[in-house]
């Protein structure tokens, strides 16, 4: 099992200042999995509630999580330690969903025991359905939706969700791919957990990937897929960055945090020997300007 956690004040990995956790499901087994990270809406590791891991697709490296369709589905990411109650926090990821399906999450205030014995919803429905993701009152939360509307993404394609939480203000906003379906008021006084649902049998089928959880409002840049794209993946020994700008450091991680390799191209698109390097998996960050981010490498 792969659970990085990564503390505001003693971050090993420079993803971001204020990272407090990645998931990026690449040390699982396929198949339903229930850990301390991934839970269920029950807290009961039934088999059918719970997240699976997918070869199927994956935006990095070789796997992805996976919500599909059957209805039963409702596995819960129960953020470590207690539910936060006060703070701006980030909650970024990435979504694959094929034309004719659909996906539906929601953000969960306090989940423990578990999120069923509580019931606290801190957003609405968020529904992605035919390239459009809309927030939706639900029968659940009593806040109903105020100024929100249709964002566009794109089918059959990685597209990127942040959603930003003020529990101070208590509001929450979804941008897909920078764009914002507004800023909306909280259901919930905490903030604890997702709730990934199969809201419809027969076409729920979402990818989820590179999760990141941070304190505070992530910038535009902090994670942007537009910033440099790494090949290939898995690597053999070398390591190609494709970038507009030019890269200055980058430092490549074993899982367990301890750096094995860094280097200060300075170069637009420079490569990378990781030749000398042993087979498994790598976290290498790339700095360019004041923009820095964390990939999973394979090799």
């Amino acid at each position: 099992m792969k659970k990085i956690y990564l503390l505001a004040a003693t971050a090993l990995f420079a993803l971001s200042a204020n990272a407090q956790f990645t998931e990026g499901f690449e040390s699982y087994d396929d198949g339903p999995i229930f850990t301390d990270l991934w839970t269920t809406w029950s807290g009961s590791d039934t088999g059918t509630e719970n997240m699976l891991v997918s070869d199927e697709k994956a935006f990095e490296g070789a796997q992805s999580g996976l919500v599909a369709g059957g209805g039963a589905q409702d596995a819960v990411l129960d953020f470590p330690g207690a539910a936060l109650t006060s703070g701006v926090y980030s909650l970024q990821m990435k979504l694959s969903i094929a034309s004719g399906k659909t996906g539906y999450l929601n953000l969960q205030g306090n989940v423990d025991p578990n999120a069923n014995a509580v019931q606290e919803f801190l957003s609405n429905n968020v529904n992605f359905t035919a390239g459009s993701m809309t927030i939706n009152p639900g029968t659940d939360l009593a806040v109903l939706v105020d100024g929100s509307s249709a964002v566009s993404y794109t089918e059959n394609i990685w597209f990127d969700v942040l959603f930003v939480v003020d529990l101070d203000a208590a509001t929450y906003e979804v941008r897909v791919d920078g764009v914002s379906a507004g800023v909306l008021p909280a259901g919930a006084t905490n903030y604890g957990g997702v709730d990934f649902f199969s809201s419809v049998a027969d076409t729920n089928e979402m990818y989820v990937d590179n999760v990141v959880f941070a304190l505070g409002e992530l910038g535009a840049d902090d994670f942007s897929a537009d910033v440099f794209t790494v090949y290939p993946n898995p690597v053999v020994n070398t390591l190609n960055i494709r970038s507009a700008a030019s890269v200055d450091n980058v430092t490549i991680y074993d899982v367990l945090g301890k750096q094995v390799l860094s280097v200060n191209p300075d170069a637009i698109s420079p490569s990378v020997d990781m030749s000398n390097l042993s087979s498994g998996a790598y976290l290498v960050n790339v700095t360019i300007g004041n923009a820095s981010k964390t990939i999973k490498v394979l090799k």
